[in-house]
């Protein structure tokens, strides 16, 4: 080969250069990127509508509705999903993968421009924003005080210390959640309302006409030009409660008979007497504790381009620098610091990778028997790993938990086209002592060159189809696939130029007076001497042995129904959640309640760091929910190294001890916190989704679905997304009686909203700080359906009315969230595997169980969360499984010019994945997406042993004119060692993984086990079943064995 002729005749220039090249990858690896996952930005926007008060029912019609119809028209949209719940309105557009994510924001961009004419008048913007999982929170902390108030505390985080985070490079934005926000009620006295004539258009409009501070034009005095300013703009709360909202009119007999218009002459009627005017706050709805001491909450997140452990360390100093600025009381704590888990998987995957290398440099020393052969490796190897960080820093990749799992998935891999090259120099040394070294490196090389080029595009060959699937298995694992193709290629350079060089001035022939073999040498010798004649005995009986192979085939295909699948594995990094659903219509406080029993029950446990309580909300990517009757407990173990009971073993703990907190009508569930970024996995292990119209024989099937769900013993935490029982007070308007008093519906709707939620009629400046002026009726006025039936309403006759005179108040119940999928509203039904029980396991048992259900005409199920990503990966497993052996068949049948060997080849693969099953099952480990890796190293390891087998065989075959029986049998003992070094030094570069003592192999641990398993039984196939094969297809076309 000239390329290696160069390399070793300009050993100078051949060194300088992988120098060089080290450097340039030594410089990209200080700079990229760390974060837990890649990147797995799929093209979706978010719309959030806010529209205090309205109904599900409310947001559904006018909300829901045009906007959806709008937005179906955008170019690329694969699927809608939108939820409305009490004054929120939340729509989710899924685009095609491909779609570029900037043009599908310009098309909602212009979708809701042409929609927002058709929307509620009393709504919020709508915010429209391009999501990207990448912008989770990635440091979380609470502020806390002995001395203030949550009033106090929330307008300090509010006004203050956000503004000092956001400032921090690399930081997109933050949301703070719970303590109570400042604003100023004006709470109104119905009896004063009726007695004065008043309504609360009027008020509003009065307290809007006050408060003003606006230019008034330039005045020029003389030399002088000044500015004309009105300051009309509140000061304080006395000037609200002095701002006048009529005047008095008396009769000529002195009685008060009617109000005119502030204008007219008589006697003032202020706020003040109508009304309280209070500094308070918002009503509390979401009630916030860490470690049982109320708090607010803050998430700082990241830009989506910017460094997960950089941006969270940042903030951590920024943090640092802000405590001595920090108000006497006011206590920072941290809730979760992504860094916290980023740098222990990183490490741990890190220390696997060390520990991969140091076995295999010992597997090569054993097999080779030369510290020369291990100087060589030492320096092959790290050149292979530090260029192909260079290549990551081009392609715009990270290190992650995905891309650090290829480096360590290719330690083993990466030395295979060097091993054979090493050893076919160091075989030539042995048999020619006095041939000068450089020839004897460039003839080793030239005469495996073929072999290992066409190893190398098999391996690849079999990764390409990983390019051409769409979906969040692809976008998952493309980082990994690269990083190991680019390592491979790296490889195959580093072994046709570097390897040779560095043989070429190490590697020395025998001495006079040492003995010629080392004892490891003598000793693989007559291991290959006993191979050669088992594998003389195993092809004489090859019509027996081949029978065997089947029958392990076969048992594995019967094996496999019993090995687990699920989508990823679970990460042991001890997060926890306890999630508590009261009935519909409990309040926050109820809910608190119950809350507060469960974390005084885990007050005391050493194994808890950290306790973080969430009532009367729920969290949904990045935005926290108010639903008054939910609420959840974060919990945060100590690390890995510090406890021994894993994440999933400690749930099982703790479920004994929540279930002994009462839950009256509702339930509490433990379960382990979702890897964050990937909210395509669901909140729940399996959901069941059932479509229709009718939103009361949608959870009719929802409450039969959970009653199965609940009934098996594969699931626990099985709750209905939905429920049809909040309790209600429905106006039904009389529009005759209605238009004969000038009352429209929208009228009776709009003073009933603002009356009961208030209605911000104007803002209270203090400072550079502006809060809102809240004009409603006191909370403790409105308790029952007589007291909404006494509103007063505007009539437009003059005068004023009660709402009984034009409507009748009905209790009734009504959903608590409407979801909808695509325009059709949906219910789910959600529950998780028990422990012990593989996700695919408790799916199986669901799907036989519903298929005795049956389905009304018009209504759809279908399954999501982990369920649809598993039924994807299946897909995608056959697809690549597919196109990887056609491409690996193309590749060989041109390394061969024949069809009978690569097919040879390839009918060896099935009986090594049987060795995966078998790994699985002995470990427990279920079968995931991540074990789609180690398959493929399988195949390619056995397309890599077949190929160094039957190109020397074939050689032999022509060279020496053998028969095939007598060219494998001399071909199986030459490549002996190669082929059991490169299998054994992929298996020992699995281990560390699939032991898993270190945080962050958790993900990658079931492919490490199967891989073992294969690679295992990947040896036997390759030493005895392949030449067998061999053998009985070559002697059918060709004569005699032997």
């Amino acid at each position: 080969m000239k390329i290696t002729q160069a390399s070793v005749k300009r050993r100078i220039a051949t060194g300088v250069i992988a120098l060089a090249l080290s450097v340039l990858g030594v410089y990209g690896l200080l700079r990229l990127p760390v974060n837990f996952l890649p990147d797995v930005t799929y093209p979706m926007i978010r719309i959030h509508v806010w529209w205090r008060g309205a109904t599900p029912d409310e947001i559904e019609t006018n909300l829901a509705d045009p906007i959806e119809r709008q937005m179906a028209t955008v170019d690329g949209l694969d699927y809608l999903e939108s939820s409305s719940i009490e004054g929120m309105y939340t729509l989710v557009a899924n685009f095609r993968y491909g779609v570029d994510v900037d043009v599908a924001y310009q098309d909602s961009l212009a979708a809701m421009a042409r929609v927002a004419r058709q929307l509620p008048k009393d709504i919020d913007p709508p915010i429209i924003i391009k999501a990207d999982p990448s912008q989770l929170p990635v440091v979380q902390l609470t502020i806390s005080s002995d001395e203030w108030d949550l009033v106090q505390l929330r307008t300090w985080t509010d006004n203050w210390l956000q503004d000092q985070l956001l400032a921090v490079p690399g930081v997109a934005g933050a949301e703070i959640v719970g303590g109570l926000k400042r604003e100023v009620r004006v709470h109104l006295d119905p009896n004063a309302l009726e007695k004065y004539n008043l309504t609360l258009p009027t008020i509003i409009k009065r307290l809007q006409e006050e408060n003003i501070e606006q230019f008034g034009g330039r005045v020029i005095a003389g030399r002088r030009e000044f500015i004309a300013r009105t300051m009309g703009e509140y000061r304080s709360l006395d000037e609200i409660r002095q701002v006048v909202v009529a005047k008095e009119v008396r009769s000529v007999a002195g009685g008060r008979d009617a109000m005119r218009d502030p204008g007219q002459p008589g006697a003032v009627v202020t706020l003040g007497d109508i009304a309280k005017v209070e500094d308070a706050h918002e009503e509390v709805r979401v009630i916030t504790r860490l470690g049982g001491k109320d708090c607010v909450k803050l998430s700082v997140l990241k830009q989506a381009d910017a460094n997960t452990v950089a941006v969270a360390e940042a903030v951590g100093r920024r943090i640092k620098e802000l405590q001595p600025t920090v108000p006497g009381g006011v206590q920072l704590g941290l809730v979760e610091d992504q860094a916290d888990y980023v740098l222990p998987a990183l490490n741990g995957v890190r220390n696997a990778a060390i520990e991969a290398a140091v076995l295999v440099l010992i597997v090569i020393y054993l097999f080779l028997g030369s510290w020369r052969q291990v100087v060589v490796m030492l320096l092959a190897l790290p050149v292979t790993l530090v260029v192909n960080f260079g290549l990551m820093k081009l392609g715009g990749f990270s290190l992650n938990i995905f891309s650090l799992g290829g480096l360590v998935v290719a330690i083993g891999v990466v030395l295979d086209n060097s091993i054979v090259v090493l050893e076919n120099i160091t075989r030539l040394r042995h048999r020619n002592p006095d041939m000068p070294s450089g020839e004897v490196a460039m003839a080793g090389t030239a005469e495996v060159g073929p072999a290992i080029l066409a190893a190398t595009f098999s391996f690849l060959a079999l990764f390409i189809p990983f390019l051409l699937v769409p979906g969040l298995t692809s976008l998952l694992f493309r980082e990994l696939i690269l990083v190991i193709g680019g390592i491979v290629c790296i490889s195959l350079a580093v072994a046709v130029t570097l390897t040779p060089m560095l043989a070429a001035g190490l590697i020395r022939g025998p001495r006079a007076g040492v003995p010629e073999e080392s004892l490891f040498e003598r000793l693989f010798a007559w291991i290959t001497r006993g191979y050669g004649w088992v594998l003389d005995q195993v092809l004489c009986a090859r019509w027996v042995v081949v029978p065997v192979f089947i029958a392990i085939l076969i048992g594995a295909v019967v094996l496999m129904p019993k090995v687990g699948s699920e989508f990823l594995p679970a990460v042991d990094d001890g997060r926890i959640v306890v999630k508590v659903k009261l009935p519909t219509g409990a309040s926050v406080f109820e809910t608190d309640k119950v809350l507060a029993q469960i974390e005084a029950g885990l007050a005391d446990d050493p194994l808890i760091e950290s306790t973080y309580t969430l009532s009367g909300g729920k969290v949904w990517g990045l935005y926290t929910y108010e639903i008054a009757n939910e609420g959840e407990i974060n919990i945060q173990l100590v690390p890995k190294h510090a406890r021994k009971l894993s994440t999933v073993a400690y749930i099982s703990r703790l479920r004994p001890v929540v279930a002994k907190v009462p839950v009256p009508g509702g339930k509490a569930m433990v379960m382990q916190a979702k890897i964050k970024g990937l909210r395509k996995l669901g909140d729940a292990d399996i959901e069941v989704k059932i479509k229709g119209q009718e939103l009361g024989e949608l959870f009719e099937l929802a409450r039969r679905t959970s009653e199965t769900m609940n009934g098996l013993k594969q699931f626990t935490n099985v709750y209905v997304s939905m429920d049809m029982t909040k309790p209600e007070l429905q106006i039904r308007v009389d529009r005759t009686r209605a238009a004969e008093l000038g009352v429209s519906v929208a009228d009776v709707a709009t003073t009933t909203r603002s009356l009961v939620s208030g209605a911000v009629a104007t803002r209270y400046r203090e400072g550079e700080e502006f809060y809102n002026v809240r004009v409603m009726i006191p909370e403790d006025q409105i308790r029952s359906r007589e007291d909404i039936e006494g509103l007063i309403l505007n009539c437009a006759q003059g005068g004023t009315l009660r709402l009984r005179d034009v409507a009748e108040v009905r209790q009734a119940v009504g959903p608590v969230e409407i979801a909808r999928e695509d325009q059709v509203k949906e219910v789910i039904v959600r529950g998780d595997a028990v422990t012990g029980v593989s996700v695919g396991q408790a799916l199986s048992s669901l799907k036989a169980a519903m298929a005795k259900v049956e389905t009304p005409g018009g209504y759809e199920f279908s399954y999501g969360g982990q369920a649809q990503m598993m039924a994807e990966m299946k897909r995608t497993v056959l697809f690549i499984l597919a196109f990887a052996v056609f491409f690996s068949f193309v590749v060989l049948a041109v390394q061969f010019n024949s069809l009978k060997f690569p097919a040879l080849i390839l009918g060896c693969v099935p009986f090594c994945l049987a060795g995966m099953v078998y790994a699985l099952y002995a470990t427990g480990l279920p079968m995931g997406a991540t074990v789609l890796i180690g398959l493929l190293v399988v195949v390619a390891s056995t397309v890599n042993e077949g190929v160094l087998l039957l190109t020397y065989a074939e050689d032999l075959r022509h060279r020496d004119r053998l028969s095939p029986f007598a060219a494998v049998l001399e071909a199986a003992k030459i490549r002996l060692r190669p082929r059991l070094m490169i299998s054994i030094c992929i298996i020992v570069g699995f281990i560390p993984l699939a032991l898993n003592l270190e945080e962050g192999g958790d993900m990658l641990q079931p492919m490490a086990a199967g891989a073992i398993g294969g690679l295992a039984l990947g040896i036997l196939v390759a030493l005895f079943l392949m030449p067998c094969f061999y053998v009985m297809f070559s002697t059918k076309a060709e004569g005699p064995a032997r």
